[in-house]
């Protein structure tokens, strides 16, 4: 999800931090030298409920239906104006994610919060601080937002309240510096990072948004990263890697969309992924894939607001992961979704 410290103004990019659903409380502090200007507060708490019609097995728990937890209890500061900017976001967050209903080799992302099998997470979700000393370029650094997307791990960001699985494979906020470009109505941000938090400093991302009218509701965006070396070992857990050897190994591309329509918002988004087959040096002795494993999705977030307050959103998607069954090692490096997994794999 793209960078929301820029002055164009993008639903994309989240509107400068304060949430497109949400009003934000405005304070103007003195005395604090650079950090001395207007400040923003904003947050909110939500809850779900959820029923599974065929969930998968999990590990500690047996097999349940239905669930019902705590979304988000979140508050957001920001600063936007001067030339030394600021944002922190924290509290009790989550991403439930659409498809992951089993903790075989993944968290159960409509667990409930603060249970076994989707534990509480660390209170700071994100930081940055941003230097612009001009209207043509900014430099971030802190633990940045993915740049890949449409939607964002605050729910108040987005149409619906669970994100796709588009959302889930792509890159994590990670820690590292980003150089911010602007240019009438685009803006290009590219980002190097330990993202997918490996604790190694080897991704390279980049987003490119172009807004087609002046307060942002509509835009385009392509989006992409690519892993300069090796991190981890195949089937051995990375500290802080949440997701597999794929991912954390992969290279991206995607496009992205928004349009305003009356009471309608139509977010199209899709996106390729995948493993390159020499990601495992022959000399290192782990499983190397047989074959480039990839996944391809798509899906539509289709929105429309009957008043301020109320709105139905419908989010249809598609996720194609190939395989190779004649391959011991498919589930390691081509089950991007982690379907029909065993515990280990």
């Amino acid at each position: 999800m793209g960078l929301l410290a820029c002055p164009n103004k993008s639903f994309a990019l989240g509107g400068g931090g304060a949430g497109a659903n949400v009003g934000s409380y405005t304070v103007n502090l003195t005395d604090l030298g650079p950090m001395s200007g207007k400040w923003s507060v904003s947050g909110g708490v939500d809850g779900f409920g959820s029923y599974l019609n065929n969930p998968s097995p999990t590990l500690t728990t047996r097999n349940q239906n239905t669930s019902y937890s705590i979304g988000e209890a979140v508050i957001q500061l920001h600063k936007a104006d001067g030339w030394l900017h600021f944002t922190w976001w924290g509290g009790a967050w989550q991403t439930p994610t659409m498809g992951i209903t089993s903790d075989y080799g993944a968290f159960n992302s409509v667990a409930r919060l603060g249970s076994a099998t989707n534990p509480l997470p660390t209170p700071t979700f994100k930081w940055w601080f941003t230097v612009q000393p001009s209207k043509y370029w900014s430099i971030s650094g802190g633990e940045m937002p993915s740049l890949e997307g449409t939607e964002i791990g605050f729910d108040f960001m987005n149409p619906t309240f669970f994100v796709s699985e588009l959302n889930n494979m792509q890159a994590t906020p990670g820690y590292g510096p980003q150089l911010n470009l602007f240019f009438g109505p685009a803006t290009f941000n590219l980002q190097w990072s330990d993202s997918y938090h490996t604790d190694r400093h080897n991704m390279v991302s980049a987003a490119l948004t172009y807004n087609l009218n002046k307060d942002g509701s509509d835009f385009l965006i392509g989006f992409g990263h690519t892993n300069l070396g090796h991190t981890g070992n195949p089937g051995v857990p990375h500290p802080g890697v949440g997701l597999g050897f794929s991912e954390a190994n992969s290279s991206l591309i995607g496009l992205g969309a928004q349009w305003v329509v009356g009471p309608w918002t139509v977010m199209p988004e899709g996106q390729y992924q995948w493993l390159p087959k020499n990601s495992v040096s022959a000399a290192s002795g782990d499983p190397k894939p047989l074959t480039t494993y990839y996944e391809a999705a798509a899906m539509l977030d289709l929105t429309y607001q009957f008043t301020p307050k109320w709105s139905l959103s419908v989010q249809p998607q598609f996720v194609y992961q190939n395989g190779d069954k004649h391959d011991p090692n498919q589930a390691l490096f081509g089950n991007w979704l982690q379907f029909d997994s065993t515990p280990g794999p």
